[in-house]
């Protein structure tokens, strides 16, 4: 379904590349990952737990974390091992999304109440996984991966196994994760992203993780981002995550990849505490 939003009171005037929010914020280890807490639950809704794509940390989630504890809703954004302020050691080359999936577990173990398990992009993959192995409240996909086993889902070219993988550079942040200009000032953006494990990119590129849809029983929201490129996402297959699992869809139409810190990114956290507030009050 295509979905309008209207403006919402929580909208703040931070510049949307500034992340500096999320190194005040306390911090809580679970298993090998590293939850940034935005807000403990005031009452019995559920809270939101954000896990973030390839290359990225939970400091991508900075501003999202404050909307929603403005919201009154509690709120965590998690560092999977070796990504945002996580070390990468010697044995990160061979960390595959089934790993980035148990630090998802250790992490909803680790908070208190039920929680809503949302994920971005390659993240989506770890939270559908760890969906599938604890009783969640909801799912939240943002512009995701496809599960290996959606029929007529986009693979990707591998890349090479034995080393960490780059991240992408000034041109692609501003063209593929910010859909902006080509002068845009990203270097907020590029300093905090990280190299990535070749593993967790081949196991997304060549469509190696399955995750059936018999393992989801929460309800769901899948957003596409309408400004997404389409040699990774390309049009229909976000619905199709949707129909797979029985979640809501929406397009936005005017979003990036990176909707959490996307120049209007209060549009999508609008669209996600709106599907909240419609699940549980």
């Amino acid at each position: 379904m295509h979905t309008t939003h209207t403006p919402s009171p929580l909208i703040t005037a931070t510049d949307p590349l500034d992340f500096g929010a999320a190194d005040r914020l306390p911090v809580l280890h679970a298993g090998q990952g590293r939850l940034l807490i935005g807000a403990t639950p005031q009452d019995d809704r559920p809270g939101l737990l954000f896990v973030p794509g390839a290359y990225h940390g939970a400091w991508c989630y900075a501003h999202y974390l404050d909307y929603f504890a403005k919201a009154g809703l509690g709120c965590a954004a998690l560092d999977v091992r070796g990504h945002g302020a996580q070390p990468q050691g010697a044995a990160f080359t061979s960390v595959a999304i089934a790993d980035l999936g148990q630090d998802v577990v250790s992490a909803l173990d680790a908070l208190p109440g039920q929680t809503v398990v949302v994920g971005h992009s390659m993240g989506a993959l770890p939270a559908l996984l760890a969906a599938g192995q604890r009783p969640v409240a909801g799912v939240v996909l943002l512009a995701p991966s496809p599960p290996g086993d959606l029929p007529g889902a986009l693979g990707l070219p591998a890349v090479p196994p034995d080393t960490p993988r780059a991240a992408p550079d000034d041109s692609e942040i501003r063209a593929r994760f910010l859909a902006t200009t080509p002068n845009r000032d990203v270097s907020e953006v590029a300093r905090r992203l990280c190299a990535e494990s070749p593993q967790v990119l081949n196991d997304r590129y060549l469509l190696r993780v399955t995750v059936g849809a018999e393992s989801i029983s929460a309800p769901g929201l899948c957003l596409e981002a309408g400004l997404d490129t389409h040699d990774r996402h390309p049009p229909g297959q976000d619905q199709a995550i949707a129909r797979r699992y029985g979640f809501s869809h929406a397009r936005l139409a005017g979003q990036p990849h990176c909707m959490m810190y996307a120049d209007t990114w209060q549009v999508s956290a609008a669209a996600i505490l709106g599907w909240h507030r419609g699940q549980f009050g």
